[in-house]
């Protein structure tokens, strides 16, 4: 007999399945990643609807199967419904539950269960692009891909402040492909990447350690929101080896 489980699960993805059926993707802080089936829920008089809704928060009973996991049970915790009827809010939910899902085994990914679900509240509440560079700042910190910020990734040594915007000699070079800042010390031997002046390298080292909760206080002027985006996804893009599918759409809504 399958057993039975009380999970706590974000849903990060969902589709229809035959006549009535939906298959779910579940990021739960029991389990990181899995994948169910709610059977029936596409009936009107299904009572699973409200609990498996795209990026809902429920308190979960399910049955292990050998390859999906049976939703028996699913009761709201938080609905996130701005996430689901904002059009932006819902693009931007979107891709940090596709981040989710390509980096995360099966199986795996619990610890991206709390940072997934601060971001969702807080773009619950803002509706801003920085939310969004600030997750993936976090998700690639907490991957173990965070990029070097504060010293050279090839030679180590800490990177001196440059005060004069007119003096460009001294300013790091950013790689995605090796996650870090390349020195003016070693941009001889090695100059792939782009410029990153002080104010941009300043941004990102603050966003690294600041409280979320007070990102609606961060002024970003428009040239450097679109560096931070441009060293942020090509981080990514270098580790999964790809793009991911929402930056097109994010794209059309203007490089956000």
């Amino acid at each position: 007999m399958a057993a039975l489980l009380r999970l706590q699960g974000l849903v990060i993805r969902s589709r229809s399945y035959g006549e009535a059926d939906r298959l779910l993707t579940l990021l739960t802080y029991e389990k990181g990643k899995i994948n169910g089936i709610a059977k029936g829920v596409r009936k009107p008089t299904s009572r699973l609807k409200a609990g498996v809704q795209l990026f809902s928060q429920s308190d979960m009973m399910v049955h292990e199967g050998k390859n999906l996991y049976t939703i028996t049970q699913a009761e709201p915790i938080e609905s996130f419904f701005s996430l689901q009827t904002d059009p932006d809010r819902f693009t931007h939910a979107s891709y940090m539950a596709e981040l989710v899902d390509k980096f995360s085994l099966d199986q795996g990914g619990a610890e991206l269960y709390p940072l997934l679900l601060t971001f969702w509240h807080l773009l619950s509440v803002y509706q801003i692009p920085l939310v969004t560079r600030l997750f993936e700042l976090r998700f690639l910190d907490q991957l173990g891909y965070g990029p070097v910020f504060d010293a050279c990734i090839n030679c180590g040594i800490i990177l001196p402040e440059t005060k004069d915007p007119m003096v460009t000699s001294n300013y790091p070079i950013y790689s995605p492909i090796k996650g870090g800042t390349v020195g003016a010390c070693c941009q001889r031997f090695d100059d792939k990447g782009y410029i990153l002046p002080p104010n941009a390298l300043a941004l990102l080292n603050y966003l690294r350690v600041m409280d979320p909760r007070e990102i609606h206080k961060v002024q970003v002027g428009e040239k450097n929101a679109m560096l931070i985006r441009r060293v942020l996804q090509e981080t990514i893009q270098s580790r999964y080896e790809g793009r991911m599918r929402s930056w097109t759409v994010l794209e059309t809504m203007g490089g956000n």
